[in-house]
């Protein structure tokens, strides 16, 4: 079984472990409404996505910690070269428009 893990930002394409690239990683918890939000909202506007439990996957937690440089706050969202932690609604939508996925 893979692991997804945070792998170091490739702008052409980001890879979480060794799953295809996404052009939409949202790191989350089952548990947590903002996540929940922000996969209703991609859902709804179509927008494929990938799904990283940071519960099921403790390494890609201590990955999106190393790479914060400390603790993080759900969700964070990738989104084709940007990460976003624990976004508004408004920041997600605009950065969906500007990769060009809304």
């Amino acid at each position: 079984m893979t692991i997804p893990m945070v792998a170091p930002i490739n702008r052409a394409a980001h890879t979480v472990g060794t799953v295809a690239p996404a052009a939409v990683v949202v790191y989350g918890n089952r548990w947590c409404g903002i996540t929940q939000m922000v996969r209703r909202l991609l859902d709804r506007a179509g927008v494929p996505y990938q799904y990283v439990d940071l519960d099921l996957n403790p390494q890609a937690r201590q990955r999106l910690r190393w790479l914060a440089g400390g603790d993080i706050r759900n969700p964070v969202v990738y989104i084709g070269g940007q990460w976003l932690e624990q976004p508004t609604i408004q920041e997600l939508q605009w950065a969906l428009t500007r990769h060009g996925l809304l």
